[in-house]
Order: structure tokens, then sequence, then C-alpha cells
């Protein structure tokens, strides 16, 4: 009778430790100290590094134009959900130059329970608009390098006060090589046109939720020397069979002098596609390909 209570006690020990366990890792609503109490939270932010965010660039003196070459992205943003995509509290921004902050890093004070974390980090001067989770648009219209990051995060007594917020890129790149051997004088801008892609992202996808044309100018202002590599960026719905891309080039009066249209351009989220060859009809020089080493892949085509 004695070793049958051991026995019982031994059992119900074991169930009651791993009901802990499961209260703890599965449903924190079903925990009742986790449904009261607040908590400052620590967030930092990594996979920011963007080390190929100039735009256009040539041969005689490595010209940069548009956004210039830096080490990491220039702004970052950070948001708080509930679990129903409501936001808890107001976006922060920050911008890399501001000298009061730990650049990458946020806090806040929030109460016990579940949440959706949204981390932006993009280039350039562009405003992020974050209208709802699904739609996130810039404020030109044209889509910069982006990295994201959405985590789902529990507040408690029983978890840890700091959260490292891992951001990935979620565009496809276009990079075009001018390989001509003759480049034309007078060149004031590139016109890169996208289609069957987007400018508006779905944050809980990656990708866009629906398509539409639009189109990044790169100014030039000196000149340039071959070969001329231009970049550009895009969401990608999720049944893309291929982005049609017309590139125009255009004098200082924004005629333009020359034009080329590339269709079914295969193209996928966190890969470069790298199109290189004769863009201009009276050169000479042959096609080739580059590569970029920082992407998950690469997609070459001589044209």
């Amino acid at each position: 009778m004695k070793k049958h209570t051991f026995y019982t006690l031994l059992t119900f020990s074991v169930l009651f430790s791993a009901c802990q366990t499961m209260l703890f890792e599965d449903d924190v609503d079903k925990n009742p100290e986790a449904t009261t109490g607040v908590k400052t939270m620590y967030f930092r932010m990594t996979g920011i590094n963007m080390d190929d965010i100039s735009e256009i660039t040539s041969a005689e003196s490595g010209t940069k134009a548009a956004s210039g070459e830096k080490d990491v992205s220039d702004n970052l943003l950070m948001g708080i959900y509930d679990m129903d995509g409501n936001i808890v509290d107001s976006i922060t921004y920050q911008h890399k130059d501001d000298t009061t902050i730990i650049y990458g890093t946020f806090s806040r004070t929030l109460r016990y329970g579940k949440y959706k974390i949204l981390a932006l980090g993009w280039n350039g001067t562009q405003k992020c608009q974050v209208h709802q989770l699904d739609s996130i648009t810039f404020s030109e219209k044209w889509v910069p390098n982006t990295f994201l990051c959405l985590q789902n995060i529990i507040v408690s007594e029983n978890y840890s006060d700091t959260r490292t917020l891992s951001l990935k890129r979620c565009v496809a790149k276009f990079k075009l090589t001018l390989k001509d051997e003759y480049i034309p004088e007078g060149i004031g801008s590139f016109c890169v046109s996208f289609s069957k892609s987007g400018n508006t992202l779905n944050s809980e996808t990656r990708h866009c939720n629906h398509i539409c044309e639009y189109q990044r100018t790169l100014h030039v202002n000196e000149k340039l020397k071959s070969p001329i590599t231009i970049t550009s960026y895009c969401f990608l719905p999720q049944d893309s069979t291929g982005v049609d891309i017309t590139v125009n080039v255009l004098d200082q009066e924004g005629m333009i002098m020359e034009s080329k249209t590339f269709t079914g351009v295969p193209m996928k989220i966190n890969y470069s596609t790298n199109y290189s060859g004769k863009f201009f009809p009276y050169s000479s020089e042959s096609g080739g390909v580059t590569f970029e080493n920082d992407f998950d892949g690469e997609i070459f085509h001589e044209f």
C-alpha cells in the first residue's frame, strides 16, 4: 500500500511538472499570472548591413547618384501590434545619423500578452508609410533596398525582456550593366519602369498584394564611362512568372536617347537578376556577366 501511494504521488508530480511546462510554452493566455502586469522590453535589430545600395555606378570615378554608399541602412522603424494586426502604440522611426540614440535598439513598456513586432530597414530619404501590416508603401512610390522582420513575442514574467529582431531582405533586385565601349555624352538620367511587380509590401507574406506599374529615375551628375551599372528593386507577387522592365536613357532635357524593354525577367525575393551587354546600337562591346555574393543566388541574362 505504501509502495502504491509512493508511485501515485510520483506520477502526479511528473504530470504536474509537465503541465506547468506546457502552460508556459503553449499558451500564455491560460496562465493567470501572464494576463496582468507590465514589463519593459528591449529590442535589438540585426541584419541591417547593406553594402550594395549605390544605384548607379560608372568606371570613370565610381559615381554614385541618388543615395550614397553606406555601411548600414539609413532608416529603421519598429511597430508593435496585437495578434489581430491592430497597432498597440505609435511607430518609432530611427535615422542612422541621429547621435542621441543607439541605432538599431528600441525599448517599450508593454502589458503582459502576445504581440506582433514589425521591424523595417531601408535606404534613402523616402518616408515609409505603414497603413496596415499588409500594406506598406514609400512616399516616392518606388522601392528601395528593404529589409523586414515580423516576429511574434510573448510578454510575461517568465519570458526574457530582450529580443533580437533579424531583418531579411524582402525585395528582388534588377542589376543592369551597360558594357558599351562608347557611352554618348549628355546623359541626364536613367528611368527604370517596372510592371508585373509591385511597390506595396505585405509584411506577413513578404510579397505585394497586387501588381502595378511604377518607375525609378536615377539622375546623372557627371560624365559616365563604361561599364555603367544601374540597380533597382521591386516587390514580387506570390505567383510571379516574370517582370517586364523598360530602361530609358534620357538627355538633360528629358528626351529619350535610347530605350530597351526586357520582358519576362526572372526574379525572386533576395535574388539579384543581372542583365549585361550592349545597350547603345553603335557600340561594339560584347556582353558579359557579374556576380553579387551577398544575395541568395544569381539569375543571368545577356541581351
